[in-house]
């Protein structure tokens, strides 16, 4: 039997599959071979998996999913570290983003705002064309986390 790690690793693989068909090419004694993707199956792959994954990449509900229990917790190294972060500007582009965001996520009631005594910085990124991309600067914490990955 398969470990959990190597288990987990196989079910991911499995999953990720692509579920086109692969040109193939006559080798050595009549067996054939996968010769790999084209270019022009990239987009019958982007919409299977767009599709296959549209609760996770269709962005922002605007209600929160149902409550699930949290099977984990993020063990720190030292519970009172006070941590030290240069307060972040979004550029004037995007602000009017980030408050549409903002809004849309509180009223979503995926984000609520709460006074806290520190937090971490929420960086405001630029994709390539032009949208925003918020990202939390949680470096100093992760520093601060105890290693128990299973892998």
């Amino acid at each position: 039997m398969e470990d959990t790690g190597e288990a987990h690793l196989h079910a991911l693989r499995e999953r990720f599959k692509p579920k086109v068909q692969l040109r193939h090419k006559r080798v050595d004694k009549g067996k054939a071979k996968a010769t790999g993707l084209r270019e022009e199956d990239i987009p019958q792959l982007r919409q299977q998996w767009q599709q296959e994954f549209a609760d996770i990449v269709n962005g922002t509900k605007p209600k929160l999913l149902p409550w699930r229990e949290v099977n984990h917790e993020i063990n720190l190294i030292d519970k009172t570290k006070q941590y030290k972060y240069h307060l972040p500007r979004c550029p004037r582009a995007l602000q009017e983003q980030l408050h549409d965001k903002t809004n849309r996520y509180i009223n979503a009631k995926w984000w609520e705002p709460r006074p806290a005594m520190q937090a971490a910085p929420l960086l405001c990124i630029p994709k390539k064309d032009g949208t925003l991309r918020t990202a939390l600067d949680a470096q100093q914490r992760n520093d601060n986390t105890v290693d128990d990955a299973q892998f």
